[in-house]
């Protein structure tokens, strides 16, 4: 069962209502207002950042395609943070969330798309209430996010290296990757793999993952040099 979390507040980054400093239950023509007003202020043509024109300029198309349910202020509306893995969030989910209502457990049934992404919103009615299903994040073991991609950090043997022994890893999503290793290998080195990351709401298909490696050499002395010798031969 999910479990809906304790706290409401969403990133700033993830709320375009916040973005474009207006409440969520603004109409069409006040976040119109709204992104000209900033568009005046932070576009790079009048020495803006580009990159919080773009964060702008994403806010006003995520609205206007309605990709996002704004958080009505109605009596008869709750808000619900969902913990989604990645694995959830790439394949999608469809499971059942307990809410305790004046003592009672109350059992929502709640289909997640493939896709879903933190701050990503689902409207769920059950009775005469409606729930805004709010995504947020599981922290991964192996993976952080940056965008759509995903960022992994893998340390491999110098003789694998040497030998440029491919990779098998295990995706975000539990498919097995087979990475080859590049021709010139160093600590730091990042392999980029199309296909693995999450899924891009523009494209509709899911971003990189890209793997940093980090070549771990030995310290190799009289004392045993000849079983590094015998395994870079036989390994």
């Amino acid at each position: 069962l999910l479990q809906p979390t304790k706290s409401t507040t969403m990133k700033k980054k993830n709320n375009p209502w916040d973005i474009l400093g207006i409440p969520a239950d603004s109409d069409f023509a006040e976040v119109k207002k709204a992104y000209k007003s900033a568009s005046r202020i932070h576009h790079p043509d009048k020495g803006g950042k580009v990159r919080d024109w773009l964060d702008i300029s994403e806010a006003y198309e995520t609205i206007k395609s309605k990709n996002y349910i704004p958080i009505s202020k109605s009596n008869n509306t709750q808000l619900l943070n969902i913990n989604l893995s990645l694995k959830q969030q790439i394949l999608g989910t469809e499971d059942i969330i307990v809410v305790v209502e004046n003592d009672e457990e109350l059992y929502i049934n709640v289909s997640i798309p493939p896709g879903a992404m933190a701050g990503d919103k689902f409207k769920v009615t059950q009775g005469d209430v409606n729930y805004i299903i709010n995504i947020k994040e599981l922290a991964h073991s192996s993976f952080t996010r940056q965008g759509t991609s995903l960022i992994m950090y893998k340390k491999v043997s110098i003789i694998d290296a040497l030998r440029r022994t491919p990779l098998l890893i295990e995706g975000p999503a539990g498919e097995f990757i087979e990475v080859e290793l590049p021709e010139e290998i160093k600590t730091g080195t990042i392999i980029s793999v199309a296909g693995h990351g999450l899924h891009n709401r523009k494209n509709r298909e899911r971003g990189k993952l890209k793997i940093h490696l980090n070549i771990d050499i030995p310290i190799v002395s009289d004392n045993n040099v000849e079983e590094f010798i015998t395994r870079l031969k036989h390994d």
